[in-house]
């Protein structure tokens, strides 16, 4: 008989709806329980999902309620400590949102303790789960534009850790997740603000090297090209477009197709919350893993650090602390 996974999220806001309706895709997977400090957060999970177990404290839960899965869907601030928790408690698979953490050595902490604990630790880049990238890694692989040279990222109007994560992770993963070499970039904080309670930016560009000798350059914020994780895929036989303003959600251009642009279809979306499941039986890394998520995180950080420092970036990143709130703690943005 097949297990069934029980599964609880920390944090009942906005997204995570999405971890619960992925939750509930799934025979082998109950959602049994929740915890957030609003209690009417709680009640629209009984209303829409059945949860009928309710905790105010997430650490009461994670020591009453026997659980395979959590999703960690709070504010930035709390993923790292509730991800450990988790991880202490004896949970197999956590699915933590974006951004993981917001320096390096607490993320190398969360990786660190996971392996250590025997969890299967997941970042909230739930985009390369969507088939038009699914679609563009098969174009990759089978060559279609030669091999790949450099990548152009967009991220029009987000936040640099919040929305920009997801453009930065998709650009690793078109780069076959291969480690960085160094990395500079600049940022205007603008009107400053937070958001998810950390400091954001208004603009920011960044650029950096793989070791397999892909470029990337970043763009996004106010004041970027248009479109919202809009990228470039250069190659040495020819061109790849996803998310084009008005456009195809991906087109591509090669000496296969005259120079002309060409749609091709892509396969259906798949699951975090199925690839968790897998990694978990087959004791593997999951496709968004903490490792990856700690790559992107070395970008977003070293990109902040870059305009810290003035300077290009040498990675691995050594510093310990938020490049941006130490910027403006010191009157420097």
């Amino acid at each position: 008989m097949s297990k069934t996974y029980r599964a609880a999220v920390i944090g009942c806001g906005g997204i995570s709806h999405l971890h619960a309706r992925q939750y509930h895709d799934f025979e082998d997977v109950e959602l049994v329980a929740c915890s957030d400090i609003n209690p009417e957060a709680m009640t629209r999970y009984e209303e829409r999902y059945g949860v009928k177990r309710h905790y105010e404290d997430y650490g009461a839960m994670l020591s009453e309620e026997p659980l395979d899965l959590v999703s960690v869907c709070t504010w930035i601030p709390l993923h790292p400590v509730i991800s450990l928790a988790a991880a202490k408690a004896g949970v197999k698979g956590i699915i933590c949102e974006k951004p993981m953490a917001t320096s390096m050595t607490v993320a190398n902490e969360m990786v660190d303790v996971c392996d250590a604990h025997g969890a299967k630790l997941a970042i909230g880049h739930q985009l390369r789960f969507d088939g038009p990238y699914i679609g563009t890694r098969q174009l990759l692989a089978d060559g279609i534009i030669g091999d790949l040279v450099k990548i152009h990222g967009i991220c029009e109007g987000g936040d640099l850790m919040d929305n920009g994560t997801h453009t930065v992770d998709l650009m690793r993963w078109f780069a076959d997740d291969s480690p960085h070499e160094w990395v500079m970039g600049q940022i205007s904080r603008g009107a400053g603000g937070t958001k998810f309670g950390i400091a954001s930016l208004e603009d920011y560009v960044g650029y950096w090297k793989h070791e397999n000798g892909v470029r990337a350059f970043l763009e996004g914020g106010k004041r970027s090209a248009r479109g919202y994780h809009h990228i470039h895929l250069y190659g040495t036989e020819g061109e790849i477009e996803l998310g084009a303003p008005g456009g195809p959600a991906l087109r591509y251009r090669a000496s296969s197709t005259a120079g002309h642009w060409a749609t091709t279809s892509y396969g259906n979306d798949s699951s975090p919350v199925r690839d968790m499941i897998d990694a978990i039986e087959e004791d593997r890394d999951h496709r968004s893993s903490g490792r990856n998520g700690r790559a992107a995180l070395e970008i977003l950080l070293g990109i902040m650090e870059s305009a810290r420092q003035r300077a290009l970036i040498e990675l691995p990143l050594s510093v310990d602390d938020y490049p941006l709130q130490a910027m403006i703690d010191a009157g420097d943005v």
